[in-house]
């Protein structure tokens, strides 16, 4: 079970949410990609044609990176893209691949204002996945944090975003603050995979005051490539008392970007 000190507010007060609803007494609903108008969703929603461009997977999945596989792999056992390593976590579902349109929404939602492209792509994740991670039996969802710096530069946090939005769906707390980046890193995307391990390597603690008790940790992020920052944030939380950790993205990057 979860023993948490720190209170973690009421996820029925989504931020999200109560902007969405915001917004829809001003705009009509509209596609978070193209600007379309929709029939019945809000904002934070896709149409049918930019979903038609994602790509997304579907099952057999890879257990290390969520991404479709030709036939259907033992437990644990994960894709020639993650070199058949076993991962640290439990498993990870992700969304599609990181590219074509899935990749300039992504990037979009990681700069200022991108918040609603970051809900609408959780929510498709979530009308995608949800049942997979509604199996999981998550306790608590937290996303991989950003060091404060890097908040500041950007004046958005995507991966929180996303992790409210799939806490909301799955009806679970969200920790927003479970665990902390303690130093600044430099951005993955500008090391070789090679380098990524080290730059992360004891990046996470858990924030003082928080205590895991056999949980099942569902951490969120926006993009997996080498898996060495969800790894790395995987060992802090295992550390704490996590019995099981899950990861939940939207992209699968193959090629290191």
């Amino acid at each position: 079970m979860l023993h948490f000190h720190h209170y973690l507010g009421s996820i029925g007060d989504s931020v999200v949410n109560c902007r969405e609803r915001m917004l829809e007494l001003v705009f009509p609903p509209a596609c978070a990609s193209c600007g379309g108008a929709l029939e019945s969703s809000g904002p934070a929603s896709l149409c049918d044609a930019c979903i038609g461009q994602l790509g997304e997977f579907a099952a057999p999945f890879c257990f290390g990176c969520g991404a479709s596989v030709p036939v259907a792999l033992p437990e644990g056992n994960t894709c020639g893209h993650c070199g058949g390593e076993r991962p640290r976590y439990h498993r990870a579902i992700a969304l599609a691949p990181y590219d074509g349109l899935l990749r300039d929404l992504i990037l979009r939602a990681k700069k200022p204002h991108g918040e609603l492209v970051a809900a609408a792509l959780a929510r498709r994740l979530m009308r995608e996945q949800g049942d997979r991670l509604s199996e999981l039996d998550i306790d608590v969802v937290c996303a991989v944090p950003m060091h404060w710096r890097r908040r500041l530069r950007r004046l958005c946090n995507s991966p929180a975003t996303i992790a409210e939005v799939v806490a909301l769906e799955l009806g679970v707390p969200l920790a927003t603050d479970l665990i902390r980046r303690v130093r600044a890193t430099k951005p993955q995307y500008a090391l070789p995979p090679s380098g990524r391990a080290e730059n992360v390597r004891r990046a996470f603690a858990l924030r003082a005051g928080y205590q895991l008790d056999s949980a099942h940790v569902l951490l969120v992020d926006d993009v997996l490539t080498t898996a060495a920052t969800c790894n790395e944030a995987v060992r802090a939380l295992r550390r704490a008392g996590a019995r099981d950790v899950s990861i939940a993205v939207i992209g699968r990057s193959y090629s290191g970007r």
